[in-house]
């Protein structure tokens, strides 16, 4: 977290898709790192790169603990990334490849089997067709998955 932190400038902005609106601020960006993506130890690889004057184009595949676990192969996605005079990143925009399958799909046979062997536990990390997202459920995640695979022979690492 320190480390991620920084390289990030006071006036940092963070948005998804498009710079459209206020984005999120440097504070934002970190709890929602942590809220989420820092529990479930995030694998990025770098696709493609390019950089033009104060601004980098990376090109990548993200996968996690939760993606491995599932089998999930990973999204996919563009970063654009814009350093300010100090060196130090003021701007990034996160753009999904449109092209990413729906992890549900790989999801499915482990939610099937949570939901009927471990139902409490399943509604407290998913909830009408959705994964909360917190960073306990993160966490519970893991674990669920890591019962799933054992109980089922469904090794998929």
């Amino acid at each position: 977290m320190e480390t991620k932190e920084k390289y990030m400038a006071e006036d940092y902005r963070s948005f998804f898709m498009e710079k459209k609106g206020e984005g999120q601020n440097k504070w934002q960006a970190l709890q929602s790192f942590l809220n989420w993506d820092a529990p479930l130890h995030p694998d990025v690889h770098i696709l493609n790169h390019k950089k033009s004057g104060n601004t980098w184009k990376v090109e990548f595949n993200e996968q996690n603990d939760f993606s491995k676990l599932i089998g999930f192969p990973g999204w996919k996605g563009t970063e654009i990334i814009r350093f300010n005079r100090k060196k130090m990143i003021d701007e990034m925009i996160y753009i999904p490849d449109e092209t990413n399958p729906n992890y549900k799909n790989w999801l499915q046979p482990a939610a099937d089997w949570l939901q009927k062997n471990r139902p409490i536990e399943f509604r407290e990390v998913y909830k009408d067709g959705k994964v909360i997202r917190t960073s306990e459920t993160a966490k519970k995640w893991i674990s669920l998955l890591q019962l799933w695979q054992k109980e089922t022979g469904s090794s998929k690492q």
